[in-house]
């Protein structure tokens, strides 16, 4: 007898699609609870459906802010800060200037600055000033912070060298050492900017850290498969740095991977507000994630730590096609599943985008799997099996036969 096989697959969950905004094409942003049901990062369970089940093609809304344009900078030092005649005179740049352009010109904002230094320079730490000025004679006091050039026992590198740029700055930057005999002689500076007028599109979440595991890492859920924007190690105590490395995965029994080496720190200033790491952009998709410091590190009170991340907000452009009242489904993986090209969707972008309708997205609720059909019709499976028997049949005969051996002749 032949038996059918099934393959266990996870149960999907359908929610209703409505329409606030009728158009042509249409936008809906899924919403977290979609994450907690779906089967990876990548929407290939996704379908959305109308009345009838029948697929609805989809694609995902561009979004321009996951990469943010970049523009090299050239970097000019200061002189070196007057020292007291007993102290020991050095020729150090006591910081380095940069020009932005003028305002009114820029093509995006400015949002960061990562600066570069030689591979072989020396480990370092050095606290900063980061001041503003719209025609270097009146400077205003943007914020401070630290930049680190370190390198793990095993002799890789593990650096922090973003500046924030709180507010807007004015035309030109001065990046001014608290130290610069300890600071590092940066060779490049890039701007990171973000196009102007356009908010962010991502969900900021947070949690407080848990207890460490038995590899002395902190692991938060993220509750699903989730794309990950950037993260933030906060804290609310003391002065503390942290290196850290930073592992996710896609379920509890899939292995972890380390995406990135940072390093975390808050440095308290008394009455000044304390000086904090910026985020650390990623763009992974992980359903768990893993803070793991090295060993024997001096750790900041757990209590007073909190790890924020940034989830982007996945938006589907449609095509209003089929019978309403319409319904997302995640967790069911198919062929032809999952989004589409935007040209397949939407064939003329540039028109559509300006008079895009949307839609709005309820509650999830789980769905019954359909039967398996057999994979073949019933009589070609009754003749398999008859043929199946046959020859178990014959293989059993032929195989007592031969345990009786030849037939000896009568004398």
């Amino acid at each position: 007898m032949l038996l059918a096989a099934t393959s266990a697959t996870a149960s999907p969950h359908r929610a209703p699609v409505q329409i606030t905004q009728p158009a042509p094409f249409l936008t809906l942003d899924a919403t977290a609870e979609a994450w907690q049901h779906s089967l990876g990062s990548d929407l290939r369970d996704w379908q959305l459906l109308d009345a009838q089940g029948r697929r609805v093609p989809f694609a995902l809304l561009p979004d321009e802010l996951l990469t943010m344009p970049e523009r090299e900078l050239k970097l000019a030092a200061l002189p070196p800060a007057p020292v007291a005649a007993s102290a020991p005179r050095h020729r150090l740049p006591a910081g380095w200037l940069l020009d932005l352009g003028e305002p009114a010109q820029w093509p995006a904002e400015p949002r960061q600055l990562r600066l570069r230094w030689p591979t072989d320079a020396a480990a370092f730490q050095a606290g900063y000033r980061l001041e503003t000025s719209p025609d270097l004679q009146a400077w205003q006091v943007l914020g401070t912070g630290q930049l680190l050039g370190l390198r793990t026992t095993d002799g890789a590198p593990l650096a922090q060298p973003l500046v924030t740029l709180p507010g807007r700055p004015q035309r030109y930057l001065r990046l001014v050492w608290d130290d610069a005999t300890r600071a590092v002689q940066p060779e490049a500076a890039t701007l990171l900017a973000q196009p102007a007028g356009a908010a962010p599109q991502q969900l900021v979440r947070s949690s407080p850290l848990p207890a460490q595991d038995a590899d002395g890492g902190w692991v938060i859920p993220l509750g699903g498969p989730q794309p990950l924007l950037s993260l933030t190690l906060a804290g609310t105590q003391g002065t503390w740095i942290l290196p850290v490395q930073v592992q996710t995965r896609s379920s509890a029994k899939a292995p972890w991977q380390t995406v990135a080496r940072s390093v975390f720190y808050r440095v308290d200033r008394g009455d000044a507000p304390a000086d904090a790491a910026p985020a650390l952009p990623l763009n992974v998709g992980a359903s768990e994630l893993r803070l793991l410091p090295p060993r024997g590190t001096a750790l900041p009170p757990a209590d007073s730590l909190r790890l924020d991340w940034a989830v982007r907000v996945t938006r589907l452009v449609w095509a209003a096609q089929g019978e309403p009242p319409f319904s997302l489904q995640v967790g069911a993986a198919a062929p032809e599943t999952g989004p589409h090209s935007l040209a397949e969707v939407v064939p003329d972008w540039q028109r559509e985008q300006a008079r895009l309708g949307r839609a709005q997205l309820g509650a999830f609720t789980p769905q019954a799997m359909p039967a398996a059909e057999p994979a073949l019709p019933p009589r070609r499976l009754l003749l398999w099996a008859v043929l199946g028997v046959g020859v178990v049949l014959l293989a059993a005969v032929t195989w007592r036969l031969w345990r009786q051996g030849p037939t000896q002749p009568s004398t």
